[in-house]
């Protein structure tokens, strides 16, 4: 079994005093735990126009991060490709990757607030052309080689990307939800990074649609190794860690909520913030407890699912730096170890 650490989002929240350089500050000594304590892997994602400043710039703390490690794994989970140049999103991986010496994963996602496409002038209805279109150059650009492209969104001539990346290529992984994004990313025949609000029926039609458009493009499915996105809240005391998992993981779905996403609870979509099913969102999706309670959870992912790789976000807005820094070299410590 391999562990991420993530996702980082360096927000900050008004039960919280934490200023934005005292968060990334706070964000590149967790990193470095983690490295230490036997994470594989720390990812980060992206949003734009938050009030709590949510990272608009993955690419920049993923530099940070990189140069204050030497082993573990820096991913972005993911970069809203629609919104972006694909070149410069090339560009920028391969400059991350160089100062990793080849530690750089690059997610993209398709994205979903409408706030943030027309805030940057991208209209919602090309998504789609220009996720697929991106995910071309980007094939194209991490090649190495010259290349030209005429799409519908893009256009470009002799392009070549340099500096040259240290992996040949950098992996890319496809964040989906629903069943289109994760047909797209089947054709592709790129990972997964699955969301952590799937229950395991969800997550086991994720994989189902994956494989199927994988095996309809001549692709084998069994091939790449998933990442299974999971909210983990760990502590010796149970009583804590489910206290913790109500104060700082069900309290975040729910400014998810707000902010469009839907959510379906024992097959009902949520109505509201204070809609009484959101007492059963846990069940199946989290990682809460003690390490024994954390192990079984996600020996149980293995078992049924056969997911061989899980990022838990433990960083959460409205946990101090030491709650999340316990609770990391806590699973570091006392779960990734003991994982039969």
């Amino acid at each position: 079994m391999k562990f991420g650490i993530g996702l980082f989002g360096m927000q900050t929240h008004p039960e919280l005093p934490y200023t934005h350089p005292e968060l990334y500050k706070n964000t590149l000594e967790q990193v470095k735990l983690a490295e230490k304590v036997n994470f594989d892997s720390a990812w980060i994602s992206e949003h734009h126009f938050l009030e709590d400043g949510y990272c608009p710039s993955p690419a920049v703390i993923a530099g940070a991060m990189a140069a204050v490690t030497s082993k573990i794994r820096i991913g972005s989970s993911g970069i809203i490709l629609p919104l972006h140049n694909p070149v410069r999103v090339a560009e920028d991986a391969a400059v991350v990757d160089n100062i990793s010496n080849g530690r750089f994963d690059l997610g993209v996602v398709l994205g979903y607030r409408k706030e943030e496409f027309e805030g940057m002038g991208v209209p919602m209805s090309q998504r789609p052309s220009r996720m697929d279109e991106g995910i071309e150059v980007l094939e194209k650009a991490l090649s190495g080689e010259a290349f030209t492209f005429e799409g519908k969104r893009h256009k470009f001539e002799n392009a070549i990307l340099t500096p040259k990346p240290v992996q040949n290529p950098i992996p890319l992984y496809i964040g989906a939800f629903e069943e289109p994004a994760i047909r797209r990313a089947g054709r592709y025949g790129y990972p997964l990074l699955i969301g952590p609000g799937r229950t395991v029926d969800m997550v086991r039609d994720t994989l189902a649609y994956y494989n199927d458009e994988a095996e309809k493009a001549g692709r084998n499915p069994d091939a790449v190794e998933h990442i299974l996105l999971r909210e983990t809240f760990v502590s010796a005391d149970r009583d804590e860690a489910i206290a913790g998992g109500n104060n700082f993981i069900i309290s975040m779905y729910k400014f998810y909520f707000t902010l469009g996403v839907k959510m379906f609870v024992k097959g009902q979509q949520l109505k509201d913030i204070d809609d009484p099913l959101f007492e059963h969102l846990a069940e199946e999706r989290f990682i809460i407890g003690t390490p024994e309670d954390c192990i079984k959870e996600i020996e149980m992912y293995r078992d049924e699912l056969g997911i061989s790789y899980i990022s838990c976000r433990m960083v959460f807005p409205q946990a101090t730096h030491e709650t999340v820094s316990n609770c990391i070299e806590t699973f570091g410590k006392d779960v990734i170890p003991n994982i039969r």
